[in-house]
């Protein structure tokens, strides 16, 4: 059985990373490389803090108005 990273396959690279028993067995299974575990793990940390920066916004952002609307509502 032979294990191809999936993303080097996406991207046209050689993909073949192991291969287990049986060896005579032609199937391929996919898994993914240490480089673009990396590359997919940074990926996942930049997602998580820019998310995080627009969640404290947004909130930011909501608290405005509501506070706009308690003033409109209880002057």
């Amino acid at each position: 059985m032979k294990i191809l990273c999936a993303w080097c396959l996406k991207e046209g690279k050689p993909a073949l990373m192991a291969e287990r028993e049986p060896l005579d067995d032609p199937t391929e299974t996919h898994g993914i490389c240490p480089e673009h575990r990396l590359q997919v793990e940074d990926e996942l940390e930049l997602l998580r803090r820019t998310s995080g920066e627009r969640l404290d916004a947004l909130r930011k952002h909501n608290d405005e108005q509501l506070d706009t609307l308690r003033k409109k509502v209880d002057p």
